[in-house]
């Protein structure tokens, strides 16, 4: 079994590593992880007491054949930076930044590089992670990690062009979903007797079963659609006033998108 080496605990590396932990792929004692505020790690230290904690990114670096970086994007250069003569390149370097970009990281390390996208979906062992690896990574080693993240929800090896969108489907989606509900539920308390608590429990329950319904039976979206909106009712009325007002919100959001993501890499380039 491979050494696994984790730099950073903050939102993200703390749900893919309580979820690595939670689902038995990995053992405790497989892993070694520093962070700059360590005390964060000590409940999970308690629970996992094989578990190697440390407070030296070289320390982990060292120890470690696969090591993930779950710091901020503006801080994995200089982590690599950091550890670059503690390892070698046979050490397997995973990184999650949407926007930086592979073959700036190939700049500052040569060797094995996986980019992964991770959702906060995670969370609950679903969701759909996207991956790209650079050419030096086996088969071998692309096959473990992608079953790795498998225990997490769904692996999707995608492009690394595609990632910016992709990134705003799997990853960012959920805040976006979770704000129109929020508007519906807060549109709906003003147009009946409905508290806003009352509403979102509604509409998250009734999300909650869409999905699994749309998931577990095969459904496709249109086809909920239709057999939801039937010819001449009430349902088929709304949905023409989202046929009319959503492709414009949604092709707006992602040029929105799509621009931050270009300014941010302009940036980074930059900055490698």
């Amino acid at each position: 079994m491979k050494k696994i080496g984790i730099i950073g605990y903050g939102n993200m590396g703390k749900v893919i590593l309580d979820g690595f932990l939670a689902s038995n792929i990995l053992k405790p004692d497989d892993i070694i992880v520093s962070t700059r505020k360590i005390f964060k790690l000590d409940e999970l230290k308690q629970k996992y007491p094989g578990l190697e904690v440390v407070s030296s990114n070289i320390i982990t670096a060292s120890k470690s054949d696969i090591l993930f970086l779950f710091v901020g994007t503006s801080d994995i250069k200089d982590v690599i930076e950091e550890i670059n003569e503690y390892i070698s390149t046979n050490t397997y370097i995973i990184y999650i930044s949407a926007a930086l970009t592979i073959d700036s990281v190939e700049k500052i390390f040569n060797g094995k590089i996986t980019k992964i996208i991770p959702s906060i979906t995670s969370q609950v062992l679903n969701g759909v992670s996207l991956l790209c690896h650079n050419p030096l990574v086996s088969r071998e080693e692309a096959n473990y990690i992608e079953n790795l993240f498998n225990n997490l929800g769904t692996v999707k090896i995608v492009d690394e062009s595609d990632m910016d969108v992709g990134a705003d489907i799997t990853s960012c989606s959920p805040a976006f979903i979770s704000k129109l509900l929020m508007e519906f539920a807060l549109t709906a308390s003003q147009n009946s007797g409905f508290t806003m608590e009352e509403a979102e429990e509604m509409i998250i329950k009734t999300f909650y079963g869409t999905s699994k319904l749309l998931y577990e039976n095969k459904i496709s979206l249109e086809d909920l659609i239709s057999s939801v909106a039937t010819k001449g009712g009430i349902t088929e009325e709304g949905i023409k006033i989202l046929d009319s007002e959503m492709p414009q919100i949604f092709n707006k959001l992602f040029h929105k998108t799509i621009e931050k993501h270009e300014i941010i890499k302009k940036q980074l380039k930059e900055h490698y």
